[in-house]
């Protein structure tokens, strides 16, 4: 093997792996699946298209990819707030408080990926299908986590459950639809008024 050989093989990456991936999240996020582009891609990363495909491999499989570690991130964030929320109603009235301070912080400005994405393709892509199917598996566990510490009979943990995830999927939807502060309020406030009558 020839020294230039052995040096093109042993090269580091110029970049960055994790830091290019949050940046082409932030991409597809911002621009949806369809319309975010190659080029988009390449722009958006630094990384030229031939060594692009080398690393995450076709678009979709780098969008699959990306929301395998979206979702990761989203569960243990949502863990960590059921955690802290503590027992009881009370406990659900915090974690609606610690989620109002997420959503309006700028941090989830554009609503979850998860949704958007399952809005734009129906829930499923090459290298992850029924990915939305996933979404809203993973987060109703969680939820119904939080929901059984408050008590209640079985079959009304269920609907509590089942009614604060599909509340939690639409928060997203009006927050990505650039809701204002004013509009997300109102619905957390409905959602804790709801709350309340299951003391």
């Amino acid at each position: 093997m020839s020294e230039s050989n052995a040096r093109q093989r042993g090269r580091p990456r110029s970049f960055d792996e994790e830091t290019a991936l949050d940046e082409l999240t932030a991409l597809f996020w911002q621009k949806g699946y369809t319309q975010t582009s190659v080029a988009d891609l390449v722009e958006a990363s630094g990384v030229p298209k031939p060594s692009l495909y080398r690393i995450f491999g076709s678009k979709e499989e780098l969008f699959a990819s990306i929301l395998r570690r979206y979702m990761a991130t989203r569960m243990d964030m949502i863990s960590t707030l059921v955690a802290h929320a503590g027992p009881g109603v009370d406990g659900i009235h915090t974690f609606l408080s610690l989620m109002r301070d997420d959503v309006v912080s700028g941090t989830s400005q554009n609503g979850c990926l998860l949704v958007a994405a399952s809005a734009e393709l129906h829930g499923s892509t090459p290298g992850f299908d029924d990915f939305g199917s996933a979404y809203r598996g993973a987060l109703r566990e969680r939820i119904y986590t939080l929901v059984e510490r408050a008590g209640g009979a079985d079959n009304d943990i269920d609907q509590r459950a089942d009614l604060m995830l599909t509340w939690f999927m639409g928060l997203d939807v009006t927050t990505r639809g650039a809701g204002d502060e004013a509009e997300i309020d109102r619905a957390i406030d409905a959602m804790h008024a709801t709350v309340d009558t299951w003391r």
